[in-house]
Formats: structure tokens, C-alpha cells, sequence
């Protein structure tokens, strides 16, 4: 058996014609149902936050019982996320390399010569649109850790 890296590169990337005859591209489908999710809550969704929920709930799942298969959705979607993201990222996201960034000041005049600038301001990154409050890892790490502080406090 393949690893479930390879197994979920071949279900989002290999075999993403057929799924699509099936359900729709995936990206449309994770808007139209933030479009649902939006509805139903009355709170605003987006397919960034549907792929959240769905990883979300393949993790949740994986704590109750372990099925491999929870891991293996997990990552597709995470994979998929990262297919979603990089079909969508306006060419005018931000920077992602250190000589990319440029100085705010610049930026906001673009006409100003060295001789008219009299600070040193320090260039700025611009934010990363596509970070929430779990997107790290470490984060991440800390709020799984903390779902399994409660189930085992409820086993109990």
C-alpha cells in the first residue's frame, strides 16, 4: 500500500476529472457551500473556512476513533486547500520573498527620491490574506492537544 501522502496527491490531483464529473470542482463546491454555511449561521463563511471545517471535523473524528481513512481526507484536504489557494491568490497578494517587499513609504509615494526621505523607516511585510488564528502549526498543535485534554476529561 502507498503512503497516504501519495494516496491523497492521487485522489485531489490524479483522479480530480472523475470527481468532478461526480461533485463539481472542488473549489466551486467549498463556495457554494460557504454560501449555505453562510445562510444556515448567519454568519459570514468562505471556502477557506469550509476547508478548516472539514479538516476540523476529519481531525475530530480521528480523536473518538482511529481510522486511517480520517487521516487520509484530512490531508486531501489540505491538499485540495492548497490547490484552492494557489487557483485563486491574486497575482497582487503580497510578497512572499524578502526582496519582494518594499518600503510602505515607497509604496504609498511612489515619486519620493532618496533626498526626500529623511527617516529610516523599515520596510514592512505585508499580512498573509490567507493566515487564521490556527494556520500555524503550532497553533494548531496546542488546539488539537486541548481537544484531547477534554475527550479524556470526558472519558472520566
Amino acid at each position: 500500500m502507498s503512503n497516504i501522502l501519495e494516496q491523497a496527491n492521487n485522489i485531489i490531483n490524479n483522479r480530480s476529472e472523475e470527481k468532478e464529473r461526480q461533485y463539481g470542482p472542488m473549489g466551486e463546491g467549498f463556495e457554494r457551500a460557504a454560501l449555505i454555511a453562510s445562510g444556515m449561521s448567519g454568519k459570514e463563511w468562505n471556502a477557506h473556512d469550509m476547508f478548516i471545517a472539514m479538516v476540523a471535523l476529519k481531525f475530530s473524528r480521528q480523536s473518538y476513533n482511529f481510522k486511517e481513512d480520517n487521516l487520509l481526507d484530512a490531508v486531501a484536504y489540505i491538499g485540495a486547500w492548497q490547490n484552492y489557494i494557489n487557483d485563486t491568490r491574486p497575482d497582487h497578494a503580497g510578497p512572499d520573498l524578502p526582496e519582494e517587499i518594499i518600503n510602505k513609504r515607497e509604496w504609498e509615494n511612489p515619486n519620493l527620491t532618496d533626498d526626500d526621505d529623511t527617516q529610516d523607516v523599515p520596510p514592512t511585510i505585508a499580512e498573509n490574506p490567507y493566515m487564521t488564528p490556527l494556520s500555524d502549526p503550532k497553533s494548531l498543535i496546542e488546539a488539537m492537544t486541548k481537544l484531547g485534554e477534554i475527550n479524556e476529561n470526558n472519558k472520566n
